[in-house]
């Protein structure tokens, strides 16, 4: 297959997330890829469906993903893999992949696409939505600190933890992940992505607001962060 050139700006973003049979891209496969394309504002949802080689998987990641319970519905159905990889660079040239560890996305999707491709068609700086929640949350910290309590930043960094775990970075932004019962499935798991980017990103009342009604918006989102108390 013939391949483009990467110097173009990226226009799309896309979030992405994928199902695999394990965490080791040189052992094993990605078999679900869910991919939410936005261009010109419009959100275009796909999802590609691999059959993998079980010869190396993790029996616990089938556990979380649902593997065998999934795969056996009865509406199952397998996508061709060359045509997987061929949708798959074409939805992704020029964009910026935003994940949950978007790292291992590309490093899963990129050994994919090696099989068909000589170069990676998305831009390369990806973008993890938990990191960017995270720095949403400092930024807010920030704020207190503006207006003479400095604690706040202590406040974050206990309820977060260390290393942060995504759900709950996510909840303290005030996103709901996924429900267990769809958790660990692609297309649920880039909607969540997708909510969460848009909850730090998109311009909402507080660009508008005054010192003290930022600071008053502020305590509200961090009230949990702080057990209850402010």
């Amino acid at each position: 297959m013939s391949t483009t050139s990467r110097s173009k700006p990226p226009k799309l973003l896309a979030f992405t997330d994928c199902e695999s049979t394990g965490l080791d891209p040189f052992l094993h496969d990605p078999w679900e890829i869910a991919v939410i394309l936005r261009h010109d504002g419009q959100d275009h949802e796909h999802v590609v469906r691999i059959e993998p080689d079980l010869t190396n998987a993790d029996p616990e990641a089938l556990r979380l993903n649902r593997y065998h319970e999934r795969t056996s519905a009865p509406d199952w159905q397998w996508d061709d893999r060359q045509t997987a990889a061929r949708t798959l660079y074409e939805l992704l040239d020029g964009a910026v992949l935003i994940g949950s560890n978007p790292a291992f996305d590309a490093e899963m999707i990129g050994t994919l696409l090696a099989r068909y491709f000589t170069e990676r068609p998305w831009h390369y700086r990806t973008i993890d939505v938990v990191t960017l929640a995270a720095g949403a949350l400092y930024g807010r910290a920030a704020e207190w600190a503006a207006h003479g309590d400095g604690a706040m930043f202590d406040r974050v960094t206990r309820a977060m933890g260390w290393p942060w775990k995504s759900y709950d970075v996510s909840r303290h932004v005030e996103v709901e992940p996924p429900a267990p019962d769809v958790g660990h499935t692609a297309l649920p798991d880039a909607r969540w992505v997708r909510d969460l980017w848009d909850r730090i990103t998109v311009p909402n009342a507080s660009l508008a607001a005054s010192d003290e009604q930022l600071a008053a918006m502020t305590g509200g989102a961090l009230h949990r962060l702080n057990g209850g108390q402010l």
